[in-house]
């Protein structure tokens, strides 16, 4: 037989939905900060006397330049990883792919490698570390070359499209 819930149930209840809540708003708050800080930094200038006539390549990617966008992006779903302590990371990751990677449904990407090395590297992790920008930038340098040695001349970069921790 299942239990009424009563007034002091309900209040808790209340209290735990507001907490999540508070939690999800501030990691919002601290990536949408860290985004703001990391916009407002200024490439140095360019030399007005230097010439350059070869267009700089992505890594590992034999006809993409640096500076376009991706034709092809992969997004990983969402995966939520066990960190210290009872707590977890919900993650998604987007791979840039290099030019001449082609996708389609009849032969999708293969991204279980690629989900295989977040797990890894990321299972077992501390909140403390990884909610400070110095701690997501170092997870995202470790995944980056990691994915990249695992898709030599298809991936040339890795970007967080989500990362909240509870």
């Amino acid at each position: 037989m299942g239990k009424k819930k009563g007034k002091d149930d309900a209040a808790e209840g209340k209290k735990g939905g507001k907490s999540k809540i508070i939690i999800i708003v501030a990691v919002i708050g601290l990536g949408a900060g860290g985004y703001v800080m990391g916009t407002k930094s200024s490439a140095p200038a360019a030399d007005p006397n230097a010439t350059t006539t070869t267009a700089l390549q992505k890594p590992g990617c034999s006809t993409t330049s640096l500076h376009e966008a991706p034709k092809t992006v992969v997004d990983l779903p969402s995966m939520s990883i066990n960190l210290q302590d009872g707590h977890y990371l919900r993650i998604a990751v987007s791979l840039g792919l290099c030019d001449d990677i082609v996708v389609t449904e009849e032969e999708p990407f293969p991204t279980a490698p690629a989900k295989d090395i977040i797990v890894a590297n990321l299972s077992g992790g501390d909140m403390d570390e990884l909610s400070t920008e110095a701690g997501r930038e170092q997870a995202k340098e470790i995944l980056h070359e990691q994915i990249l040695e695992a898709y030599p001349a298809e991936v040339y970069e890795v970007w967080f499209s989500e990362f909240v921790m509870q």
